[in-house]
């Protein structure tokens, strides 16, 4: 199937977000010239065709010629950024955000720039490669005019609203199969739900009655964020959660994410019903209340379909919601607390870093929660800072850690569940926090002789040591691993014992290919290619760490 050409609405507002300028960073060339001439290209993220330079096959046609998926480049750029290699599509989406981010105001353009614009494309020719894009003649037939345009297509959304993305994608199928089975629910029937400035204009919203079949995981929920992005990076793959098999394997997340929590959810369910009603799309998926729908199924699956666990109560969003307000209305939502499974540390970690990287930053994302939005300014700039030292300085560490061992975005080979009691999340706290206190100061390195030479063996070597999770000896307390690593000053203060510390980082970062898989040839998991690592490298992890024990051992003693 040969490509679909992008609506002259979209080509509108493109530009519209893009301030004229080239959306590589720091690239200050225009796309339309001082003499209205376009000078600039529009290049699709995921290719159009197979066989263009990132084609998802598990993408549609819609999605590849949609607002999402182009992006505005000068010419340079947009051939530089053909090396796949070093411009993936979620590099090329960052570019996109962080460019539309920063133009507030936005650029209007005529319907004889648009229409020079798709002329101008038509010339090109097509090289099958994904990169630019082909309009036909239908393109000029059309009155742009007539399309909603970007300038009055937002109903009183504030200027955030416009930072990030512009209104999301929407799949109309599902849209249609909402708007025909939704109905006004029992008693309440409204919900102010904090959503813009409804909650300060305490403004209602009608509460919905909806099967529960027909509601949708997300894949962007933050508590599950790490187990997304590990099974797209260990699969090579970008999970489309329109489609059924995603939606079973988010179900598989959530199940496995708190197991304690989901039974008292259940339990609650079925003794009171549904309290408060869960937001959504008007498309069907859910910003909040992803973990109701899972329990939900459950109780009318094992209770011979049983009606009261049908439906689920909820309030839908309009069309024109944006994808920044999606990300705060989670962020409202996931702080309430109250009953709710709360996100684990490095699922936050991610969420947090993932808004950064939308356009959502961390400042913005503390004002927008009730606990902190009021804060004198230096209260507030102290909260800011704990947040980096707990959740983003610990995360640049596990990406680090991920590279050292060839698993970059595998995040739940760090910590598998919220009651993983082998989770290392805690160990890499401790060792961000090591990092900024002895790393970063030039006097504690001189304290703990510590020569700039030996700061990535050091760390090389702890990282092994974290891989290693169990640091059990007989006749040896060193701890878990996390209590190692707050006392890494002790050993790295002993010449002798760090030495030894030293020794470890000439331990093989993984073990052979063949090893990772069974008697069968099934490919190992990676908790179980961790065992064997840890096996195989036993004698010269623990037999280092033992050795550096009893060094600092004997000198506490003497």
């Amino acid at each position: 199937m040969s490509r679909l050409q992008p609506t002259p609405a979209v080509i509108k507002r493109l530009f519209a977000l893009s301030g004229n300028r080239c959306a590589y960073p720091e690239c200050h060339e225009k796309i339309v010239d001082e003499h209205g001439t376009v000078i600039g290209e529009i290049c699709h993220i995921e290719a159009a065709e197979e066989g263009g330079e990132r084609y998802n096959v598990n993408s549609n046609d819609e999605y590849r010629r949609s607002f999402e998926n182009l992006i505005l480049m000068c010419s340079n750029h947009h051939k530089k950024t053909d090396n796949i290699i070093v411009y993936d599509a979620v590099k090329l989406r960052q570019f996109k955000v962080q460019h539309e981010s920063q133009n507030n105001n936005l650029y209007q353009v005529s319907d004889e720039i648009i229409n020079q614009s798709i002329k101008n494309l038509m010339k090109q020719e097509n090289l099958n490669s994904g990169s630019g894009s082909q309009f036909n003649n239908l393109a000029t037939n059309q009155n742009i005019g007539t399309q909603i345009g970007i300038q009055n297509n937002f109903h009183n959304t504030s200027k955030d609203a416009l930072s990030i993305d512009g209104i999301r994608h929407i799949n109309q199928n599902f849209k249609n199969i909402i708007d025909t089975i939704k109905r006004e629910a029992a008693e309440p029937t409204k919900e102010v739900i904090d959503f813009r400035d409804e909650y300060k204009q305490r403004l209602p919203r009608t509460v919905y009655s909806i099967p529960v079949k027909f509601l949708k995981f997300r894949k962007n929920n933050g508590r599950i964020i790490a187990d997304v992005e590990s099974y797209e990076k260990e699969h090579n793959c970008v999970l489309n959660e329109e489609v059924e098999e995603t939606q079973n394997l988010l179900r598989i997340f959530l199940l496995s994410n708190d197991k304690e929590k989901n039974e008292e959810l259940k339990k609650s369910l079925s003794k009171n019903s549904q309290q408060q009603p869960a937001i959504i799309t008007c498309d069907g998926f859910l910003i909040n209340g992803n973990r109701r729908k899972m329990a939900l199924e459950e109780l009318f699956n094992s209770s011979n379909q049983d009606s009261q666990f049908e439906m689920m109560r909820v309030v839908v969003l309009p069309d024109d919601v944006t994808e920044l307000e999606v990300q705060k209305i989670e962020n409202r939502y996931q702080l309430q607390s109250e009953g709710k499974s709360e996100y684990q540390g490095l699922n936050r970690a991610i969420k947090i870093k993932r808004n950064i990287e939308n356009g959502f930053s961390l400042e913005a994302q503390l004002k927008d929660d009730p606990n902190y939005y009021d804060l004198g300014k230096k209260e507030f700039e102290k909260k800011v800072k704990e947040f980096e030292k707990n959740f983003l300085k610990p995360l640049e560490c596990v990406d680090r850690y991920l590279d050292t061992f060839s698993r970059k975005g595998m995040y739940n080979t760090i910590s598998e569940s919220v009651n993983d009691k082998e989770g290392r999340w805690q160990a890499f706290i401790d060792y961000s926090n090591f990092v900024l206190s002895t790393f970063h100061n030039k006097s504690k390195m001189t304290e703990l002789k510590i020569k700039e030479n030996e700061v990535g063996n050091i760390e090389n070597a702890v990282f092994k040591i974290i891989r290693k999770r169990s640091l059990s000896v007989q006749g040896t307390d060193m701890g878990k691993v996390h209590d190692f690593v707050r006392k890494l000053p002790k050993y790295l203060v002993n010449e002798e014992a760090k030495k030894h510390i030293l020794e470890i980082k000439n331990v093989p970062e993984d073990i052979s290919e063949n090893l990772k898989f069974d008697k069968v040839g099934n490919k190992l998991s990676e908790r179980e290619i961790d065992e064997k690592w840890g096996a195989d490298n036993r004698e010269r992890i623990l037999g280092n760490l033992i050795q550096a024990y009893r060094h600092v051992n004997n000198q506490q003693e003497r």
